[in-house]
């Protein structure tokens, strides 16, 4: 009983000190196998045991939760009317209010509170009031810490309080969470939304006006126009190169461009109207802090954003855009400096399928 305490105190004191992001989600449900310990109050006349169980829950929002549960104790009787010890089994089960305090980190707290039953497979007056089933409460408080987006070590402490006036347990836990469905987002931005702004208007022909030599000092001087076009500032590099950075802002973890961080994507969207056959990748890259699979979906929703406002307030259409997210394999500096880190953290357009019609 002591290691299994031990292998609890342990697990949390992990748990306490490390550090993540988002993982809980509305809309998804969850199971969890667990092992523990029950701990009978003395006057129970029951030996403490094992505690082995099943959760099974569904998260209504990312703070609120319901969960239902199930354990079985296999423990000895020790009471009047018994030769010794008695072998018994003891069921406790019921359903549970789940309260995340911290949702959008790897490591979550959460709080519970429930109500349910027991079940002894024998009953004594001095043990167990002569009843083989109780109504009880329980209250108590957990952690779980995200291994992978499905996958959750967790750790629960219940104080358990059958309804007979006389009787305090302790149930502790250890246990693994797998997660289904639920949304993907990251939870804070379900979607990426873009601040309002206009996109700059395409660059106006330039209209050189030529005169023609009068043939006679009476004649009417007859007007050559041409029509000379010139791409916008984003041009040069991506017709000419293939590729450009574009300078787009996000707040960290978060997929919404910042204010006052349109200007080279408006470019963008200006020459991507002046030469319509230019199709383009937009591709999102991170640095290389926090998970391989949190940074490459992070950053298909920072390219996400960006195809979303060219496609919504540029007018381009979609079908000529393409967002690819690579999070943090293709860096184009140190990713051990704070200045490398920075680089790496980019939008780039890069040119597909393009012909340039002179």
């Amino acid at each position: 009983m002591k290691k299994i305490i031990s292998l609890v105190v342990m697990l949390f004191v992990t748990l306490v000190v490390s550090t993540g992001y988002a993982q809980v989600r509305a809309g998804e449900f969850d199971i969890t196998p667990t092992i523990g310990g029950y701990m009978f109050e003395g006057n129970e006349d029951m030996d403490n045991s094992l505690a082995v169980g099943l959760r099974a829950g569904y998260n209504f929002t990312k703070y609120i939760g319901l969960e239902g549960f199930g354990f079985y104790v296999p423990t000895n009787i020790r009471a009047e009317g018994a030769a010794g010890k008695e072998k018994t089994n003891f069921l406790f089960y019921g359903i549970e209010g789940i309260f995340n305090i911290l949702p959008n980190n790897k490591l979550v707290p959460f709080l519970a509170v429930g109500a349910g039953g027991t079940h002894y497979a024998d009953s004594y007056d001095r043990t167990t009031e002569d009843k083989k089933n109780k109504i009880v409460a329980d209250y108590g408080a957990g952690l779980k810490y995200y291994l992978s987006e499905n996958v959750a070590l967790r750790g629960d402490v219940r104080h358990v309080i059958p309804f007979d006036d006389s009787h305090n347990n302790l149930l502790y836990t250890v246990g693994l969470t797998l997660a289904f469905g639920g949304a993907k987002k990251v939870v804070e931005a379900p979607a990426p939304v873009v601040e309002e702004a206009k996109p700059q208007a395409a660059a106006a022909p330039v209209v050189e006006e030529v005169k023609a030599q009068p043939a006679a000092p009476v004649a009417a001087a007859p007007v050559v126009v041409e029509e000379v076009k010139r791409p916008a500032a984003a041009a040069p590099e991506i017709i000419e190169k293939g590729k450009t950075t574009l300078k787009v802002l996000f707040d960290t973890n978060k997929a919404i461009i910042k204010k006052n961080s349109f200007k080279d994507v408006d470019n963008l969207v200006v020459v991507m109207k002046q030469y319509p056959e230019l199709n383009v990748v937009i591709e999102g890259h991170t640095d290389s802090v926090g998970s391989n699979a949190y940074n490459k979906k992070l950053s298909q929703r920072r390219a996400d954003a960006v195809k979303t406002y060219m496609v919504k307030k540029g007018g381009i259409d979609a079908k000529r855009l393409k967002a690819v997210g690579y999070g943090e394999e293709k860096p184009i500096a140190d990713n051990k400096t704070k200045e490398g880190k920075a680089k790496n953290r980019r939008v780039e357009a890069v040119t597909a399928e393009y012909t340039v019609k002179k």
